[in-house]
């Protein structure tokens, strides 16, 4: 019975050499897996699962013949030259027993020591060292076999990766421009323009270095100092942004520090600061606009027994659980209060509108937010804080919990959640901002194309339903005058969107009537640089420097000092009388 047969494993394991007969006896109990190859005497090596070649040399009688390709010595059928072995031994590789395989059937059953493994996990963990003859043999036997394997890649792969990156291009694409995908599908416009989306999404401004922000996001930098405008509960207002830590008291002789100093938020004013700065206080004259605004700041009116029980008796409604007040006592006193109640302030507005809310009438309380959203922005900002009541501030400081017992009353609350979107439109403030975005509005914006919603506020609702527009569409609409009044569009559009492609000499007629009736309006629409080049070109005269008299003479007037200030700032006319004034108008001096 020769030995001239040889096994190698998945894993490239040699054993062997045995018998035909003993390969043919581990092939049918399924010891040797299809991935398993075998070969007789100098042959080349073939795979278990070669039906083909398994009934041909191994099942069958047909002798496995010369392979032209190995140059190895016959090495089956003699024993290497480092050890010898009889007829009777046990070949050993890598010490692994392979008694099973050396043709003794009758030691094969009571021989637990020597079992043949079965499964081919056990026999990869094993080392096996084969003879250098051997090896050079397995070697030549891998070249034959390898050379096949070493394919190209298929086409239909390829076009599968290529597709894989295309795939990932578009929904990184796809996720990026989002909002402009969403608004040109869902709100009108059904064409896709991979290239207006770059344009119009406010990931991509930077593009268009060109387009100046709109006023909400707008602001002017001097000596390092920031200078915005900030739309909140005290309606229009100038802040500035500065470095407290970077400031020293050789900066106050400079106007346009003290002006940062003084516009500087008093929220942001902390005692580092005042602990930095007391120092240089001293040193000034009393009559320095900054040592009067740091006096100001210091100052603090005690509230009289009256404000003391209004206050308490708010603030205990406001944090109670009720959404009516039936006791007839307590609904007494808010009427009283109600009467009391300015109207003047968004956060009065506010105020008002829930304490009608709780004594049920819910009519009147709709009313007043209704008033506020019909109202232009520019309107809206011009009732400023001017005497700081103590209503305004005692509802300012209530903000948060008045919006939230608004939102959660059982009425329709269709005309709250316009009021909310209005505050989101067209202020900047980011507290209020906050509050007003923790309002949920999900169920107004879903019925915007509603007749019954617009009915509310027509301008507001069409201002959001072109916000939500494709570029090529909302120009569509807002060249449609009769749809769209161009006295609609200049105080609720021009200034909050981006309207180059519109301005053309259809808008003249507006912009001449806004000039005589409201110049401080037509000042701040010339901020949009496609409009200012259009009337300076139509009309050979400069809009903005000679309008220097009339924001200066605008500044006598409470309620549009701050609109006024801003464009002073703007044009560089800090002085000292700019700042003594702006002293004035803040402290109430």
């Amino acid at each position: 019975m020769d030995k001239n047969w040889l096994i190698r494993t998945k894993s490239n394991h040699i054993l062997g050499p045995v018998s035909k007969e003993k390969v043919q006896e581990l092939y049918k109990n399924g010891s040797i897996k299809p991935d398993d190859e075998v070969c007789s005497g100098n042959g080349y090596w073939f795979f278990i699962r070669e039906d083909e070649m398994v009934e041909r040399f191994l099942t069958g009688n047909e002798i496995q013949g010369f392979n032209p390709i190995s140059e190895a010595k016959d090495v089956i059928t003699q024993a290497p030259e480092t050890q010898s072995i009889d007829s009777d031994d046990i070949t050993r590789v890598g010490g692994l027993n392979l008694s099973l395989l050396t043709g003794q059937t009758d030691r094969i059953p009571s021989s637990p020591e020597i079992p043949i493994p079965k499964d081919r996990s056990q026999t990869s963990n094993l080392k096996e060292t084969p003879s250098p003859e051997v090896k050079k043999k397995n070697n030549s036997g891998l070249k034959s076999k390898a050379t096949p394997r070493q394919t190209k890649p298929l086409k239909k792969q390829n076009y599968l990766k290529y597709i894989g990156i295309l795939g990932f291009l578009f929904l990184f694409l796809m996720v990026y421009f989002r909002k402009s995908i969403i608004r040109t599908f869902f709100q009108g416009e059904m064409t896709f323009n991979p290239i207006s989306l770059i344009l119009n999404d406010g990931h991509a401004q930077e593009v268009l270095p060109e387009q100046k922000k709109n006023l909400l996001e707008s602001s002017i930098t001097l000596e390092d100092i920031i200078f915005r405008p900030s739309m909140g509960l005290d309606g229009f207002k100038v802040t500035s942004f500065l470095s407290i830590e970077e400031i020293n008291c050789s900066d106050l002789n400079n106007e346009i520090f003290q002006l940062g100093v003084i516009l500087h938020p008093p929220e942001l004013v902390n005692e580092k600061f005042l602990i930095k700065l007391r120092d240089c206080f001293l040193k000034l004259e009393e009559s320095h606009p900054v040592k009067k605004w740091m006096k100001w700041m210091s100052k603090s009116e005690p509230l009289n027994k009256k404000e003391l029980k209004i206050q308490s008796k708010l603030t205990e409604i406001i944090n109670s659980q009720f959404n009516l007040i039936t006791d007839l006592k307590v609904r007494n006193e808010i009427v009283k209060i109600l009467h009391e109640v300015p109207e003047n302030t968004l956060s009065e507005k506010v105020l008002k509108s829930y304490l009608y809310l709780m004594i049920g009438n819910i009519a009147r309380s709709d009313n007043i937010l209704r008033e506020f959203i019909n109202t232009p922005p520019f309107e809206n900002w011009k009732k400023s804080k001017v005497s700081g009541s103590f209503y305004h501030k005692l509802s300012s400081s209530l903000m948060a919990q008045l919006f939230t017992k608004l939102s959660q009353h059982p009425a329709d609350r269709r005309s709250f959640e316009l009021f909310c979107l209005y505050l989101k439109n067209y202020y900047n403030d980011e507290s209020l901002l906050g509050i007003a975005g923790n309002i949920d509005t999900s169920a107004v914006e879903a019925a915007l194309d509603l007749k019954y919603t617009e009915v509310l506020a027509p301008s507001l609702v069409q201002f959001i339903r072109l916000s939500r527009m494709g570029e090529n569409h909302r120009m569509k609409l807002l060249r449609d005058f009769k749809k769209v009044p161009l006295s609609e569009q200049s105080y609720w559009i021009w200034p909050f969107m981006n309207i180059g492609p519109l301005v053309s000499d259809a808008l003249n007629p507006e912009l001449l009537r806004l000039e005589k009736e409201d110049e401080l309006w037509f000042i701040y629409l010339m901020d949009n640089e496609k409009l200012a080049d259009f009337f300076s070109k139509k009309h050979g005269k400069s809009f903005l420097p000679s309008r220097r008299p009339y924001l200066k003479a605008n500044l006598e007037n409470p309620q549009v000092f701050m609109l006024s200030l801003y464009k002073l700032i703007e044009l560089g006319d800090i002085n000292k009388d700019l700042v003594q004034k702006t002293t004035e108008h803040i402290t109430h001096d």
